[in-house]
């Protein structure tokens, strides 16, 4: 085997090392605010029993597809139901991720004619879900009040209605 690609490879690591751009993996440390575990439920005890618990009572695993075509069980069910109380509302929907559940309330709620400030920096599953949906759509800068303001304004001024 000719070593010229591995020598490439080398060629870039260690480019990378000189500009300190260079990563390793690294046992876990600190607070996580950062990755899809920032609650830290990955490694809870409790939650842990929980699953091991479910699964002996035969609880499927997986996503399985939809709730709608083979995954409801129970427990969701009564997850949403006691969400629900929790928080005083007539019912309650969980959704399999911050993403799906942007796009979806995005595609869904707004509707022709309303008007979606987003800010530009928003999860793409906003953005996506946005301009998917029914309802225009204008991009703000980032944290800027001002911005949305204005847009607010320039889609008034060409007709929009709200």
């Amino acid at each position: 085997m000719n070593g010229a690609p591995l020598a490439r490879y080398e060629a870039t690591l260690q480019g990378l090392a000189r500009k300190d751009r260079l990563r390793t993996l690294e046992p876990r440390a600190g607070l996580d605010f950062s990755s899809n575990d920032y609650l830290g439920l990955a490694a809870s005890k409790r939650l842990g029993e929980a699953v091991v618990a479910a699964i002996a009572r035969g609880t499927p695993v997986g996503a399985t597809g939809s709730r709608l075509l083979r995954g409801n069980a129970p427990e969701h069910e009564q997850l949403e139901a006691d969400a629900a109380a929790f928080f005083g509302a007539d019912g309650a929907l969980f959704f399999g991720s911050g993403y799906i559940a942007n796009f979806a309330l995005l595609t869904a709620l707004p509707q022709k004619g309303d008007l979606l400030v987003l800010d530009e920096l928003a999860h793409a599953s906003m953005h996506e879900g946005a301009q998917a949906g029914r309802a225009e759509f204008k991009l703000a800068a980032h944290n800027d009040v001002d911005a949305v303001e204005d847009a607010i304004t320039c889609w008034r001024a060409e007709g929009g209605m709200g």
